[in-house]
């Protein structure tokens, strides 16, 4: 092996070697599953069904009464209203109130139970979308994992090519060396290595790439120390694409794939807008309740008053008998203090309760189009949902007709090679016989290793066809 050689694959298999003692192997299962719980796009589809389940709950708990507690403080300055006394005062007046009322709707056209019912089918709809966002996640993880084994594939064939030519570089030398070959037939050789080093090197960087490819979807850094396990055997040997059915996978596909119930669960949330709408032509009725009670700081305590002085009041001077009498009164002028905080709250304490009955009688046709508004969002979701199913009718004959070619493609690819495989073999022997040249050996090496790269290639896109039926079918992505 040439020193420019050692120098790019050595370091790589060191690499590889550290990385299987290092850290456990990553199987596909276990790809899978840590996407769904650290990529980004999994777990925004999972807030996603968090924020419909709570307003599911906003929903329900619409059905129970509402409670609201008040308490008011101020200032009055000028010529106002005493809130307590209900009299004029030009004095600053401190004032407070506090009430406490709650209210419970009884009937409004129904708009409590449709609502549920909507935000019960739109939370499902969204689980079905995370379930879908998992499943697609999934699909790209799994073509990732097969696109590093085949990369991986390719590098160690690379590399065994590269030793191929290095020998028979080697045992060509020792044939000029005899005299028995032309130095000419060296470069030959020498071009041919260069040549295989160079794929090797591009095969290494095709496994970095599509290790990275992988790291991204994990939401893993690039520096990551990441290894995936080859599973022994990849093609299943029950395999029969031809055999597939368009009419069995879709009605399988229809009950598994989330992105039709998802739609489905649209549909029924459109319809239930069309009974939300209607209701605001019914009437509301309504049960309300409140305690209040209210200070002010020029409210006295009437009861507990002092007398401070008491005033002579003449009434005036009148005739009693022909003779002039005086008539005086005697007023007491009281003190009254400031009734306290708590006591002007009991004092001050009211209730009251009532009915409140709502009668739509027109609102300027807002209600009308509503109504129409949510039987075309009812049909869009119908509409929608049909392109849905005809979406995956076709994605499903296209998966059947892929897998059927990737068959047929791959058959032809274990031929082409077999064949080439059988040349190659062919000119090393007539190549020792001295019937032909090192070109034409390398042109056969050539053809041959281009045949081993296509059935590599073919085998994994074979392989990634029948993973694409089998999740139509409802199976989980598994190599195995």
């Amino acid at each position: 092996m040439s020193y420019k050689l050692r120098t790019i694959l050595l370091p790589s298999l060191l690499l590889v070697s550290c990385s299987l003692f290092s850290q456990e192997i990553w199987t596909l299962e276990r790809c899978i599953n840590y996407a769904n719980e650290n990529n980004i796009t999994i777990r925004q589809a999972k807030a996603n069904v968090r924020t419909a389940a709570l307003t599911k709950q906003q929903a329900k708990e619409s059905r129970l009464p509402s409670l609201r507690a008040n308490v008011d403080f101020g200032e009055q300055f000028g010529r106002t209203i005493d809130p307590t006394s209900n009299q004029f005062s030009t004095d600053a007046t401190s004032f407070s109130s506090i009430g406490l009322s709650g209210g419970v709707n009884v009937f409004s056209g129904g708009i409590i139970n449709h609502s549920i019912k909507q935000a019960n089918w739109n939370l499902q709809a969204a689980i079905a979308d995370a379930e879908r966002s998992i499943n697609d996640l999934g699909l790209l993880i799994a073509s990732a994992y097969l696109n590093i084994l085949l990369s991986e594939e390719q590098l160690n064939n690379a590399g065994k090519r590269v030793e191929q030519s290095q020998a028979q570089l080697a045992v060509t030398q020792k044939l000029i060396d005899a005299g028995t070959a032309p130095a000419a037939e060296k470069f030959n050789l020498l071009a041919q290595v260069a040549r295989d080093e160079q794929i090797a090197v591009q095969a290494r960087n095709n496994v970095d790439l599509a290790y990275l490819t992988l790291k991204q979807y994990l939401q893993l850094e690039p520096d990551y120390n990441l290894q995936v396990q080859r599973p022994d055997i990849l093609i299943p040997s029950d395999a029969r694409p031809e055999e597939a059915s368009l009419t069995t996978l879709y009605q399988s596909a229809l009950t598994t794939q989330p992105g039709i119930r998802a739609a489905g669960f649209r549909v029924n949330s459109a319809r239930e807008g069309i009974a939300i709408a209607k209701s605001a032509y019914y009437p509301t009725l309504s049960v309300f309740a409140n305690l209040n009670s209210s200070y002010s700081s020029r409210f006295l305590d009437f009861r507990n008053g002092t007398i401070v002085r008491q005033d002579t009041i003449s009434a005036g001077q009148f005739l009693v008998n022909g003779q002039p009498l005086n008539i005086q009164a005697v007023n007491d002028v009281y003190s009254f203090p400031k009734l306290g905080y708590f006591n002007q709250i009991d004092q001050n304490f009211g209730q009251g309760f009532g009915i409140s009955l709502g009668i739509p009688i027109y609102q300027n046709g807002r209600t009308r189009l509503s109504v129409e508004r949510a039987r075309l969002n009812a049909i869009s979701a119908e509409m929608q949902q049909t392109q849905t199913q005809q979406t995956l009718k076709n994605d499903i004959q296209t998966a059947i007709a892929n897998a059927r070619a990737a068959k047929r493609q791959l058959d032809a690819a274990q031929k082409t090679f077999d064949a080439t495989s059988l040349a190659y073999q062919n000119t090393e022997k007539r190549l020792a016989l001295g019937a032909v040249n090192t070109l034409d050996l390398t042109t056969s090496k050539n053809n041959r290793d281009i045949a081993e790269n296509d059935l590599a290639v073919a085998r994994y896109d074979y392989l990634f066809k029948l993973k694409i039926l089998d999740f139509y079918a409802g199976r989980p992505l598994k190599l195995d």
